[in-house]
């Protein structure tokens, strides 16, 4: 997505406000970027970022030792790459040119760059290589053993559970599918000599289910007999590990099996254009917050939100420059959101906000500061500049007890929101039992 110096791309931003106050607003996490380039250079990639939450500080004013998200350099400014080389130890470093020679890269790579930005600075190019420093999206892998002897389990659940798996353990096989129900692992680790049960045959039961049958499986043994490993593999068992176990081994196998499980899932469940959650995701999340929240007796707010006059922009500009609106939008509100809240593409030019712990009027506030953001993005098609808005509608989980109606109240709020005008936010207003109809 590459342009050359001089060309217009949509999507860029030209001008952005000062970052907000966000005094008695859900904070969204606090980011540095180190930037280095010319005056004008650092000026346009200030106002791009920091009227979206990010600190942006100069090179010169950079204390290594502060927590820093990514750096930004322009080559221009750093012949050598020295400086890419020294900060890359300490953050991603992406590079501020237009250079794509083959050679360039190389060197590049070489000195520690994780990536090139094109100049101008692209809203869409920017927001998503600031994303992937976030992993605010990409969950942890979840891994379920499944062994009877529950002492050698703890010790492999601790190892895993160091190198970041969250890890669940049973020690009956008769429990196994109740506890891929709710736990949902990306793998399990299955022991074979179990007296309650086989584990071959534990996983010819999972398999009996459609939505299991390509779920990982790594199978422990201390038999060592070839038939029983062909038995494994014919069972749909991704690998065979001989008991008893080198635990550094074992972890390398899972965190690398449940990775790429992880990655499957992610393609399953995401918007192909935006990265978001689908409709589909998004509402078996919701579901499971109102589970959650219910056992916690905690509150939560779900938000609406539709792209104002969004056809209009398609009619005159073209679905490409749509497109970037739509993706600019998203990486706003993963931006702008905390790494616990839940972000869908509802459909269309339709979004959806599970925002956690928080009631309507913090919901409110929160979503307010991201309208005020949003409707001062400049895009740019052609000659054209133009600006866009969007409307929402709050719901809060004190208001109902599911999560079709839920969505229905914030739906309505949201017709409201449109009916008076867009670029506002609407809450849904609770009729208490006293309340006359009207």
């Amino acid at each position: 997505m590459g342009a050359h110096d001089g060309d217009k791309v949509p999507g860029t931003v030209s001008k952005l406000p000062a970052k907000a106050s966000t005094q008695g607003i859900i904070e969204s996490p606090n980011k540095t970027v180190v930037i280095l380039d010319s005056d004008d250079g650092f000026e346009q990639a200030s106002l791009l970022l920091g009227g979206l939450g990010f600190d942006v500080v100069p090179l010169a004013n950079f204390d290594k030792t502060q927590d820093c998200a990514v750096a930004l350099i322009n080559p221009d400014c750093d012949p050598g790459l020295e400086t890419c080389a020294s900060l890359s130890k300490l953050c991603k470093v992406l590079l501020l040119t237009n250079e794509r020679d083959f050679a360039f890269k190389i060197g590049a790579v070489a000195k520690g760059a994780q990536g090139l930005l094109s100049s101008p600075l692209n809203a869409v190019e920017v927001f998503a290589c600031l994303e992937e420093t976030r992993q605010s999206d990409i969950p942890e892998a979840r891994v379920l053993i499944v062994d009877d002897d529950e002492l050698t389990a703890s010790v492999y659940a601790m190892a895993l559970e160091e190198c970041g798996l969250r890890v669940a353990v049973i020690s009956d096989p008769l429990q196994a599918e109740a506890a891929i129900g709710e736990f949902r692992p990306d793998l399990v680790i299955m022991d074979i000599d179990m007296p309650q049960a086989s584990g071959l045959n534990v996983a010819r039961a999972i398999r009996l289910d459609p939505q299991f049958t390509s779920l990982p499986i790594l199978f422990l043994s201390s038999i060592a007999r070839k038939e029983i490993q062909e038995e494994a593999r014919e069972v749909g068992g991704d690998d065979f590990i001989k008991k008893p176990v080198d635990v550094g081994y074992l972890v390398k196998m899972v965190r690398m099996r449940a990775a790429r499980a992880v990655e499957l899932r992610q393609i399953m469940v995401r918007d192909g254009l935006t990265g978001l959650y689908n409709h589909v995701r998004f509402k078996e999340a919701l579901n499971a917050e109102f589970n959650r929240s219910a056992r916690a007796q905690s509150v939560f707010t779900v938000a609406l939100i539709d792209l104002d006059r969004f056809k209009s922009i398609n009619d005159t500009f073209g679905h490409q420059v749509g497109d970037t609106v739509i993706q600019t939008f998203a990486t706003l509100l993963k931006s702008s959101l905390r790494n616990i809240d839940v972000i869908g593409r509802y459909g269309g030019e339709e979004f959806a906000v599970i925002l956690l712990d928080a009631t309507p009027a913090q919901a409110e506030a929160t979503m307010d500061r991201i309208r005020r953001e949003f409707e001062r993005i400049e895009f740019i098609a052609g000659e054209e500049v133009f600006h866009t808005t969007f409307s929402c509608g709050l719901a809060g989980s004190e208001d109902e007890r599911g999560g079709e109606t839920l969505l229905s109240l914030a739906d309505a709020a949201l017709y409201e929101a449109k009916a008076s005008g867009r670029n506002c936010i609407r809450k849904h207003q609770p009729r208490w039992p006293n309340q006359a109809e009207h």
